[in-house]
């Protein structure tokens, strides 16, 4: 994504995991470990008693089982890599293998390193807006904060239509802070657990630094990677449950309620396309805005929708969607960035305006305007 879009301000945060988030990656990983011992040598049954192979290793080769324990995190990020290019949305998927497979130079490789961060953190705002608008229990007022030193301020709508990540993250947490208050359930609130919030804001950090520096060398880029990606494929691994999020296009509809359906997963691009039965409601978001199609996010059974802040449309043959995220809103414009490529795209801002009103609802009624 281009340097003039990353507008936000450097800020203080701790440069290490919070202690909550240590102890939860702890568990996770043993975890993993268990299951793979699992997996490679079978439960042991010793007369009528039953034995995990992990406990046996813990007991009997302890260095063995440190090694085990090591060989597990390492496939684990392995996997994850794969994960990531096909299984997650692709917002996240088709830069990160961009990242991954693309351009051998280290200048091209960061910036499709910060397009995969940027629009994590934009998928995941877009995500929890649109599911608190829906929350039967109101979380009204929405809060707010940049920062984990800051306190929490009441969210207005500049906020929503804000080209700052920071205040996107504080997004994501206001609405996990308002839903744990009130006690609402969220489907949000399973796929970002709260203690990975820090996290996400320390490698923010990390983007800003290189977002606002000057061009770097080769070198400097090769570091600022080897820094980001580590913090990155961690974060990724905390939310490794996106890859059970389906962003979906309505292509057309049929006859009888069906609709022919756009499943946008992965970094292939291809189109994958399904009949499907949906609900009158869903049926109506398949109505255009400004010639471009509606993103949905089907997570369980529920089906959110991500507009104004994520489209779709054809690419110039045809053949092949390109999916858009929000970049902010200038004097009458609607900007928006091709994830793929980073090309933009500029779109009159009143029809994109007028589906902010849902999301509008969280605010007070005095929050103000754009």
């Amino acid at each position: 994504m281009s340097d003039a879009l990353a507008r936000d301000q450097p800020e203080v945060e701790s440069l290490d995991p919070d202690q909550a988030l240590v102890t939860r990656r702890n568990a996770r990983d043993e975890r993993d470990y268990r299951e793979r011992c699992a997996e490679s040598y079978g439960m042991v049954e010793l007369g009528e008693e039953v034995f995990h192979p992990a406990d046996i290793l813990e007991a009997l080769a302890p260095d063995a089982a440190r090694r085990g324990r090591d060989e597990a995190s390492t496939q684990a990020r392995e996997d994850l890599e794969q994960t990531v290019c096909e299984q997650f949305p692709a917002p996240i998927a088709v830069p990160f293998h961009a990242f991954l497979q693309g351009s051998l130079n280290p200048l091209q490789q960061l910036h499709r390193l910060r397009d995969s961060w940027e629009s994590l953190v934009r998928l995941l705002a877009a995500l929890a807006l649109s599911e608190a608008a829906r929350s039967a229990t109101p979380l009204t007022p929405l809060v707010v904060r940049e920062g984990t030193d800051q306190g929490w301020r009441e969210c207005t709508a500049r906020d929503l239509r804000t080209d700052r990540l920071a205040v996107r993250i504080g997004l994501i947490e206001g609405v996990l802070y308002r839903a744990e208050k009130v006690g609402a359930e969220l489907k949000v609130a399973s796929l970002i657990p709260v203690e990975v919030i820090a996290e996400v804001r320390r490698l923010n950090v990390v983007r800003n630094g290189f977002s606002h520096a000057a061009t770097k060398s080769d070198a400097q880029a090769k570091e600022i990677i080897n820094e980001a990606y580590h913090v990155m494929s961690d974060v990724l691994l905390d939310l490794r449950d996106m890859q059970s999020v389906e962003l979906l296009r309505i292509q057309h509809l049929q006859p009888g309620g069906q609709a022919a359906v756009e499943k946008l997963t992965g970094h292939a691009q291809s189109r994958s396309i399904r009949v499907e039965d949906l609900d009158a409601d869903v049926v109506a978001l398949a109505t255009p805005v400004d010639g471009m199609s509606r993103v949905l996010a089907r997570v369980d059974r529920l089906i959110l929708d991500l507009s104004p802040f994520l489209y779709a449309d054809d690419d110039d043959t045809g053949h092949r969607t390109r999916v858009f995220l929000y970049q902010r809103k200038k004097a009458d414009e609607w900007q928006m960035e091709c994830v793929a490529d980073s090309t933009t795209k500029t779109s009159p801002a009143a029809q994109h305006e007028a589906l902010l009103v849902p999301l509008e609802t969280l605010l007070r009624p005095s929050g103000d305007s754009a």
